[in-house]
Formats: structure tokens, sequence, C-alpha cells
């Protein structure tokens, strides 16, 4: 398969273009007189408007261009013919994009759109104008847009002024928002118009900015919300400027007094109260399509305790209320906080056996709130089952596996997984030929806890984190035929856990993860190419008993589809053998001839390894954007070890890597040796660089075009390996680099995605090698990759 595409690649490529070129105009589909909007330019004099700002608010846009260099997608459609009743043409036009026919209206609503958004950022005078040109002879038409936005309107001083009629007099001695708010970097004895003042975000001298100002009453609001207001919105918030006499104007803060309606033509103004929580019900067991309203809930139980109230329905008492109490921040006698109401919704949802978890509060005796609590129970228990296919450097196999789920099996939503899965790959000709083809089956369990399990943190620590408990056991049979048959199995314990007001951040804190390896059968023959040191410290029993630490940091917005730039930053350390080396020596285990010490009868690994990676996509627009990553890490053996075991060594090139080079065929260093195997492809350094286009081109089908870099390297000139050691005058010698084109199938739920790289920079120190490939376009099998794999390789 990878011959036939090498053969005639480049044949295909020249075929695509030509038909994309004479097949069809991009004008067939345009009626006469009409015009296809060809493009959009924008030009403005202000860099706080540029044209990639201002680029999604134009009405109407030209047709979509893939890597902005043709417009695929109307290419696709032309393709179509005029009948649109058959069924080639109905695809064809369902998975392309028709002519965007120029609208002049379109262009006046664009004008109006721009003028509007630079009065927002304080251009209150900016002018637009627009040029058409019509191209008749090819039915073409082209837009410019011209924004001249002339001198802004700043903000020359910014003061609070609030009526002493709008809150109780006890507010303005700053008593009752001394607690719930008061900042680290606020003095209590602040006052409350300093006190609102206090990180704001409008700023003396900066631009009299409504989106800024807008974003500056939705902080005061939450101050406000957080402090018991619970009836106070941002629409009580207004800003009094002057802006007819100066551009440089002085702004004040007000707030609006509470108002009521009590007729159609008279409204009653009154000071804004504040609320104290006095109970708190909550219904464990409410469907509302089964029960109506909560006063129509039949309950089976209760349980009250200093104000709260859980009531139970037809499932019983399903899961504990010391469970559930703990994962609420609503507390009876303190003031209402909008934040606690937040964090109460995030710490149910972890409770994975609730669904459908709603908070709402009823006024009670003008002072008071009663705050209700609904949620169904999830379903209990559940199996899964999934198929997979493999393809590991182009050999091709088959995976599948089925597990169980239980979301409350100790009555605490503690999670419950066992997993049993197989797999099977050809690694020759024949497929059908069990003995002589990679076989692997195991097993997998884990019991996941919605808390901390630790007896030594406090209870208030382990209410302001989001945080989880794991215990896992897991068990392998690997048969690799003419290398090895080898069992792993382990267990471990990690805690996960983020700040219950921060999402962007996880920690992941691995206490104990131990491993036990088992060679019941090594091929003599791959045995006899390894060097002493690789047999020894990866192909023979060993226990690998190891302790990390893991930081995730991303700051991507789910909720956001407009988000412009996803930064993503991830860092982990790694530990192991330091406990078996201790209890080694207090046990005074001699040396064995290899100079390693054994626990049970077998050698432990004792090493340090640590990772870095930073990747960032920034969004050009809604169908274009660029992705880079740059990463590495170092393997370091100590100890009981002078070689890094194969399960923890680094590998380079493959599907996420330097995809010119198939998985594990790349480095270390410039080693080259032509009867080696797959064991010396791996080092204890590694260096990823890599940048990505992606570009949507229509229906589910995305194009990719990517730069690859990178290599692994040994600590030491290890035999077997030479040339493959990390020096620091030679190491970006070695860098190898790749570059090619991917096309992808976003299927929402999973995305699947075939990648080609073709080698650029070959550092490998092969006789008669070139080490720039580039200039060697035509041999394709030697210098190509083809890669299948699930998801975004960064």
């Amino acid at each position: 398969m990878g011959e036939f595409f090498g053969r005639y690649i480049y044949l295909f490529i020249i075929m695509f273009c030509v038909i994309c070129i004479t097949s069809c105009k991009s004008t067939k589909f345009v009626p006469d007189g009409e015009y296809i909007l060809a493009s959009v330019t924008i030009k403005s004099d202000t860099k706080d408007a540029t044209p990639t700002d201002l680029k999604p608010f134009v009405a109407q846009k030209a047709n979509y261009k893939t890597f902005e260099l043709f417009k695929f997608p109307l290419f696709v459609y032309n393709l179509s013919g005029k009948d649109s009743t058959k069924w080639i043409n109905k695809i064809l036009r369902s998975g392309g994009e028709p002519p965007v026919i120029f609208d002049r209206e379109m262009v006046t609503k664009t004008e109006n759109e721009f003028k509007q958004i630079l009065a927002n950022k304080g251009y209150l005078s900016a002018e637009v104008k627009s040029e058409v040109r019509l191209l008749s002879n090819k039915k073409k038409a082209r837009v410019t847009y011209e924004i001249i936005a002339g001198e802004p309107h700043t903000i020359n001083n910014y003061s609070v002024l609030i009526p002493d009629s709008v809150f109780p007099e006890n507010v303005y001695s700053g008593t009752a928002l001394s607690i719930p708010n008061r900042r680290r970097n606020v003095n209590e004895n602040m006052s409350f118009d300093d006190f609102l003042l206090s990180n704001t975000l409008v700023k003396p001298q900066s631009l009299l900015d409504l989106n800024v100002l807008d974003e500056e009453r939705g902080r005061i609001s939450s101050v406000f919300r957080n402090s018991g207001f619970y009836s106070f919105n941002k629409d009580y918030v207004g800003f009094i400027a002057d802006t007819t006499q100066h551009r440089n104007v002085g702004l004040e803060l007000t707030i609006y007094p509470f108002r009521t309606r009590i007729s159609n033509n008279e409204q009653q103004d009154s000071p804004h109260q504040q609320y104290t929580i006095r109970n708190v019900y909550i219904y464990v067991d409410y469907n509302p399509l089964e029960v109506g309203s909560v006063s129509e809930y039949v309950s089976t139980s209760e349980v009250k305790k200093n104000g709260y109230t859980i009531v139970y329905g037809k499932r019983k008492e399903y899961i504990k209320p010391d469970v559930i109490l703990n994962a609420c921040y609503i507390m009876p006698g303190r003031l209402y906080s909008e934040n606690m109401t937040n964090v109460t919704y995030d710490a149910m949802s972890q409770l994975r056996i609730l669904r459908n978890v709603n908070i709402s509060y009823s006024v009670k005796d003008s002072l008071y709130l009663d705050c209700i609590i609904t949620c169904m129970p999830d379903k209990k228990q559940g199996i899964s089952i999934e198929a997979e296919g493999t393809n590991s450097a182009g050999d091709f196999g088959v995976g599948a596996g089925i597990g169980y789920t239980h979301r409350n099996i100790f009555k605490g939503s503690e999670q419950f997984n066992i997993k049993l899965h197989g797999a099977y790959e050809a690694i020759n000709a024949s497929f059908s030929n069990f003995e002589d083809n990679y076989f692997e089956i195991g097993g997998e369990t884990s019991l996941m806890f919605p808390r901390f399990i630790n007896p030594f943190l406090t209870r208030k620590i382990k209410r302001r984190l989001r945080a989880s408990t794991q215990i896992t056991a897991n068990f392998s049979y690997q048969r690799r035929p003419n290398y090895f048959t080898r069992t792993i199995s382990g267990g471990s314990l990690k805690y996960m856990w983020n700040q219950r007001r921060d999402n962007k951040i996880r920690h992941t804190l691995d206490l104990l993860d131990v491993s036990y390896i088992h060679l019941p059968y090594v091929d003599a023959n791959f045995l006899a190419d390894l060097t002493p040191e690789a047999r020894l410290y990866s192909f023979q029993d060993q226990f690998i008993m190891s302790a990390g630490y893991s930081y995730y940091y991303s700051n991507h917005n789910f909720l956001n589809k407009r988000q412009n730039v996803i930064k993503t930053f991830r860092a982990s350390v790694e530990t192991a053998g330091n406990v078996l080396a201790l209890a080694a020596n207090i046990t005074d285990v001699k040396e064995n001839e290899d100079g390693s010490k054994k626990v049970f009868n077998t050698t432990f690994a004792q090493y340090v390894k640590a990772n870095m990676d930073f990747s960032s996509t920034y969004r050009l627009d809604e169908k274009n954007s660029i992705a880079w990553r740059i990463g590495g890490g170092i393997a370091y053996p100590y100890g009981n070890s002078k070689l890094i075991p194969i399960q923890k060594r680094f590998f380079s090139g493959g599907a996420n890597s330097v995809r010119g080079w198939g998985i594990r065929e790349l480095g270390p260093g410039a080693y080259y040796n032509e009867n080696d195997n797959f064991y010396f492809h791996s080092g204890d350094i590694r260096f990823d660089a890599n940048i990505e286009y992606r570009s949507k081109a229509f229906w589910i089908v995305e194009f990719a075009a990517f730069l690859d870099a990178g290599n692994i390297w040994t600590v030491k000139e290890y035999e077997g390996q030479e040339k493959g050691n990390f020096k620091f005058d030679s190491f970006y010698k070695e860098i190898a680099a790749s570059w090619g084109l991917g096309i992808r199938f976003d299927f929402d739920f999973v995305l699947v995605r075939l990648d080609c790289g073709w080698k650029l920079h070959d550092p490998a120190d092969k006789p008669g090698n070139n080490h720039w490939p580039v200039l060697e376009p035509l041999r394709f099998k030697k210098n190509t990759a083809w890669h299948i794999a699930i998801g975004y390789p960064f």
C-alpha cells in the first residue's frame, strides 16, 4: 500500500490540480446580471480595531478559502451538474458551498456594524468608507472597507458617586462587605467607594471602551451578589460621562436603587437588601417530569442537620447524607453568595451518581432566602463495548474491549470500573497465522473516589479543592514473535485536584505506582543482538516502583466557540526505585556480579524522569487555525540502574512526533545500524517541535499541512548506540525534520486523521546517506511515512 502511494503520489497531486483548474469556473452557478462576491478587504488606521478584529463582523463574506489559497468548498459545489435531482449532484452540493451572491444591502449593514464597534471602543467620530468593484466580464465583485478612526475619547479621571438611599447604612461603613469580598490586597478599613474602585477594570487615560465598562458593571455586580445582594444585577450599575465637550472625559460610577413596579405606570425605589440563607433543602431523587413541583414531592425519609434537610424519594437513601453535605457550599446563617452557588453546582456535578443538578432560591421574610437544590440519580451501572483498528508502523491489526462501570458502589458516588481488552496485529504477510503475529490480552480495574482519601488533610483544605482519589490494578499479557513474551502486572494510587474556582490548572500526584515485569520467554536471536546492559535492565524480570507529579494548564473555554488562542502546558516529574533502594540498604542486600541489588530475587529500576510540553492553537477564523507545539524530556538512571528500562525510555517518529519516520524508527542522535531492532531506537533525552496549519474543507473533512522537527538522544554513549549520545556542540545538527500533508475526518465525538510525512533532514550516519532527502523527491518509499491515528497530534 505504501509503495503504491509512494509511486503515484505526484501523479495524483498533478491530476488533482488539473481537475481543480479545468473542471469548472467559480461563476458556474452565478445567474446572469448577478456577481459572486470574490473578495472582502478591510483596511484600518488604528490598532484598536484591526482587520483581524473586524473580520468576524462582516455581514457578507466571500466563499471560504482552504489554506487561505483556494476555494475548495466552492469547487466541490461546482462539480455538481445543473440537474439537482440526481443523487451525485445532491451529495456534491450538500458537501460543498454555493457561490456567495453579492448583496449591496450587506455592505451598508457592515458599515453600520463597524461604526458601532468603533464607537464602543471610544472612536465616536470614526468613518467607514466602502468601495465596490464590479468586474462585469468575470461576474465578480470585490469589496473594500476603509476605517478612518479619528481621535478617540479617553478617560481623564474615574470616581464613584452613589446616593445614600441605594444601600442600607451599614454597607457604607464597610462592615457588610468586609467578610465575603475582602481580597488579600484590600485594606479592611478602606472606605466603601475605595473598595469599589479596588481591582477596577477602568483605568484613567485609557480608551472610553464600552466593552470594558460593561465588564466593569459585571465585576461590580459580582461583588454585591457575593455579599448577600441576591436581587442585584449589572443593570443597577451605570456610568455618567459628558462626551460632547471634550475628548478626555471624566467618568463617574453610579448605582441605582432597587426598583419595583407597583402599577402599570408607577414604580417605587428602595434600598438594595442583603439576604441571609435560612434553610437549605436538598432533593436527591427529583424528576420534574414525574413529580411536577417540589411541593408534590413524596419523600420516603429526611435527614436534618444544622439547617440542611436532605429529602430522599423512592430510591431511598442511595447516597450517604455526609457525601451530599460535603458537596454543598451554601451554608445556612451565611449571606447569599453567587460564588458559593457556582461551587456547589461544580461539587455536586462531580458526584457522578447525580445528574440534572438545579439550585434555586425563594425569598422569606424579606431578609432571608431558602435554598432548594434538586437532582436525580444517574444510572447506577453500565456496560461499554469498543472495537478499533490499529496500524503500528504499517502493521495492521484489530483491538476490542468490554467494560463494566458502577457509579455508586459504596453509596458515596465512588466509581468502580473493570475492563478487559485484547489486540491482535499482523506482523507478517499472513494475518491468520496466530502464532506468528502480535497478541495482547489484559485487564484493568479502578476505584475512583470523588474526594481526597487522606487522613492528614484538614476538612478546610479538602473543601477548597476539587479532588479525586484513584486506586488501580492491571495485568497484561503480550506476545511479540521473534522478540519476547512478557506479562506486566501492577497497581497505583494517585490524587488529582484543582481549585474549585479555577479549572485551568490541574494537578496529579502519583503517590505510588508499582509494576512487575516478567519475561517468561525472550527470543535467543533477539537477545544475542542486545548488549549486556540492555538485557539486564530491559529484558529480564524487574520491579518498577515510582512516584511522580504532573502539572497541567489550559485556558480552553469549551463554552466559547470563538476563542482565538488556546494554550496548553504540561509538565511532569517521576522518580523510581528510591524506596526499594532504602529497603535494600536497611536489610543489607549485597550487590550481585552485575553491580545491582535485588529484592525478592528481582532487579529493581532506579531513575528520575522529567517531561515538559507547551502547545498553542491560534484561530485565524472560523475555519482556519495554526497550532504549534514544543516539548522535551530527560531521563537519568542512577543507583541500582545504569540504563533506563525500555518501558520508560523515549521514542521518536510516528503519528505524534516527527511524521517523516515511522514510530520507533528515528534516532537516537546520528545512530545507524543496518541490523538493529526497535530497542536501539530509544533514548534518554527527547525534543519535539511541530507546527501545523489546519483548514476546514467541506462537510467533516479537514486538511492539514505540517512541519515537524525533533529527535532523541542518550545521556551517555552506550554500547550498541554509538553516535546516539547528546553533545552540546553537535546536537542541533542531529535534529531531524519532515514536512507533510494530512486529511482529517471530524465526527464531533472523534477525529480520525491520515497524515503523510516526507523527510526533510535525516541525521542518521548511514554510509552514502544524503542528509537532505528533500533533494531526492522521487525516492518515495525511502523518504515517506504514512500514519493513521485518532485525534490531533498535539
